[in-house]
């Protein structure tokens, strides 16, 4: 039997994802981004989140922190089985969607600039190249969320390992919010790539507009309030309730995924018109 057209188009985007993990994993300049990765969290896992944890296991503390953390909706993450798992959360929810805009800042740049993209198009088309990176900067992302979650479920073993087993699900809720999360960044990094040709542009771009457009459409929604809904077309609209959320919700989820979807179909069409 022949291979289908459509067997073709996934595999080759299946390798095209895999060359991403290589680039990042296996040649040097991947490995000062993943030493500087590393350096970044293991700051954070040593001084907040450690600290934090101490904090919270103080009893003269413990009424404070009910009441604050009520006051947030983030009870339930008291009656987690490791407070490090907990307070990781807090901050892996706000700092992984900055971190894939800078992990994923490069995906058709380059080669468009270099003209290595033209290379790369007589063995694939235009839309296997931009779903392929997408796809490899995504499990590359997800990697990098399982590790570091990994090591703040390792920190509350090495303190407490009865709690082992009741921590499970808590790591699957937090996995699953973190990849959803970042996806939209991943495809609103691919989609500046396309328009810009600038890895550097498109994360100026993206810490650059959108606050302003944010900040925009608060201040329009003070005049008519219907305009409040735009911010749904921002990636990252949606953290702060999904941090809130005891589980996973199809709301919350919902809103990242039809962003990464929109952002990727104006990419492919972007990309598939324009002259090379």
């Amino acid at each position: 039997m022949h291979p289908t057209p459509q067997h073709n188009a996934t595999r080759s985007i299946w390798l095209i994802s895999q060359f991403e993990l290589t680039r990042l994993f296996l040649t040097k300049r991947g490995a000062i981004l993943l030493a500087a990765f590393a350096i970044v969290w293991f700051l954070i896992l040593k001084y907040p989140v450690s600290y934090s944890v101490s904090i919270l296991a103080n009893e003269n503390f413990g009424e404070n922190i009910s009441v604050f953390s009520s006051q947030l909706n983030l009870d339930y993450l008291l009656q987690w089985a490791y407070s490090e798992v907990a307070v990781y959360w807090l901050f892996a929810i706000f700092v992984f969607p900055f971190i894939a805009v800078l992990m994923t800042s490069d995906q058709t740049a380059s080669d468009a600039t270099r003209g290595t993209i033209r290379f790369l198009l007589l063995r694939t088309s235009r839309s296997q190249l931009l779903f392929g990176r997408f796809l490899g900067q995504a499990m590359i992302i997800s990697i990098l969320i399982g590790l570091t979650m990994s090591a703040a479920y390792v920190m509350g073993i090495w303190r407490e390992p009865t709690g082992v087993l009741y921590a499970v699900p808590q790591l699957l809720l937090v996995a699953v919010n973190l990849v959803v999360a970042c996806l939209p960044f991943i495809a609103l990094m691919a989609l500046f790539n396309v328009w810009v040709q600038s890895s550097k542009l498109s994360v100026a771009f993206t810490i650059i507009l959108l606050p302003i457009l944010n900040g925009l459409i608060s201040w329009l929604t003070g005049y008519f309030e219907p305009i409040e809904t735009l911010n749904y077309a921002l990636p990252g609209v949606q953290l702060t309730d999904t941090v809130q959320n005891a589980n996973l919700s199809f709301f919350s989820m919902s809103i990242p995924l039809t962003q990464t979807v929109i952002y990727l179909g104006l990419a492919n069409f972007v990309l598939t018109r324009k002259a090379l």
